[in-house]
């Protein structure tokens, strides 16, 4: 092609049609010109199909990822939602008049520790590598950016009430509560002097001042979860309703 050319330029100058010569060595470089603008659109076109993909795929893994720990949030959530439940139970209930079964439940529930623990390896991969930037939806991105925030927030009151059970109901029902070993964990059937036993240590233990003091701060404590967590849920579930979106509109 370029020898074609070539051949036409020379059979011009050797003629001396100046004239035409230079209107065809412009039409020359117009056509060159036209050919580096074509492969550079195909070669644009072909970088933005390749960013729209690897943007699909974010946004598949975030999908995934948002929607398991909404999974994970909901038991975590209903455990904090029973466990204030129960407080109050404790606190306005007649426990001479409730089973040692019940008791023991009561007693179980208020100090059990569960925390919301979200995987996160999709998330912090696509921060911490930039590929955050790949989403073109700018309040889907800003959106994904602060979650880390609410989360934040929202472990921090989680956090908080755990650390204070441990530190101080913990060694308290250690200290004053006698509990037997056998029904504990059931070694054999246990007896009914062991059971009225337990269940007159455990009255005695909840109808304390300090036991009480302790479920005023616990309950304290939760306050915060009861805030921040529909706030986190909310923004989760609107992550996802929004990936679904973007997610839909690429396909």
């Amino acid at each position: 092609m370029f020898k074609f050319f070539r051949n036409i330029r020379r059979n011009l100058m050797e003629t001396g049609k100046t004239s035409k010569y230079l209107k065809y060595a412009i039409g020359e470089i117009v056509l060159v010109m036209i050919g580096i603008l074509l492969a550079l659109q195909v070669n644009t076109w072909n970088t933005n199909r390749e960013l729209k993909k690897e943007e699909l795929n974010v946004m598949k893994s975030l999908h995934q990822e948002f929607f398991e720990n909404l999974n994970r949030f909901d038991p975590v959530y209903k455990f904090h939602l029973n466990r204030k439940k129960t407080i109050e139970t404790l606190m306005l209930s007649k426990l001479t008049e409730l089973s040692l079964d019940s008791l023991k439940n009561l007693n179980r529930v208020v100090g059990n520790n569960y925390t919301f623990d979200p995987f996160q390896g999709i998330y912090n991969s696509i921060i911490n590598s930039g590929k955050i930037e790949l989403i073109s939806n700018d309040t889907l991105k800003i959106k994904i950016s602060k979650f880390q925030d609410l989360l934040n927030d929202y472990k921090e009151e989680e956090t908080s009430t755990m650390v204070f059970v441990q530190n101080n109901l913990y060694p308290y029902e250690l200290d004053d509560l006698k509990m037997s070993f056998n029904i504990a964990h059931q070694i054999k059937e246990s007896t009914a002097q062991e059971k009225a036993e337990l269940k007159q240590s455990l009255i005695k233990l909840m109808q304390s001042d300090k036991f009480e003091n302790l479920m005023v701060f616990v309950y304290g404590h939760m306050t915060d979860i009861f805030t921040e967590g529909p706030i986190l849920r909310e923004e989760m579930v609107s992550i996802i309703n929004v990936l679904e979106s973007e997610i839909e509109t690429h396909n």
